[in-house]
């Protein structure tokens, strides 16, 4: 089991989210933005083997900041994006992240999150 960190604004999309990836028996930590996220990364980066978050997470640093210091403080997580946005799609190529466009199934996102951490 490893623990993943969900980023969202959106409660509902949080919660889906994160019942999708307990459900591949996973330990979840939400954030509702990047600054919670921030305060939950900061002291215990290593314990998350993988960030999900939104790329706009409203007021504050997007996700792609977020990810950057998740993988500053940890080098080995891994990183998956949300978002609802086409102007993104660009960024993840680079990124070697899994990205998922928002509508997607919560079911084949932690399916292929799990294959991804390896557990």
């Amino acid at each position: 089991m490893a623990s993943v960190l969900v980023v969202e604004d959106e409660p509902l999309i949080a919660e889906i989210v994160k019942e999708a990836i307990s459900d591949q028996g996973h330990s979840v930590v939400t954030a509702s933005c990047a600054r919670e996220a921030y305060s939950l990364l900061e002291p215990e980066a290593r314990s998350f083997a993988a960030i999900v978050t939104d790329v706009d997470l409203g007021a504050g640093p997007n996700g792609f900041a977020l990810a950057r210091r998740a993988r500053e403080l940890n080098p080995d997580i891994q990183v998956a994006y949300m978002t609802g946005s086409a102007a993104n799609l660009r960024h993840f190529e680079a990124d070697k992240a899994l990205m998922f466009p928002k509508p997607f199934s919560p079911t084949e996102m932690a399916e292929q999150l799990d294959l991804l951490i390896g557990s």
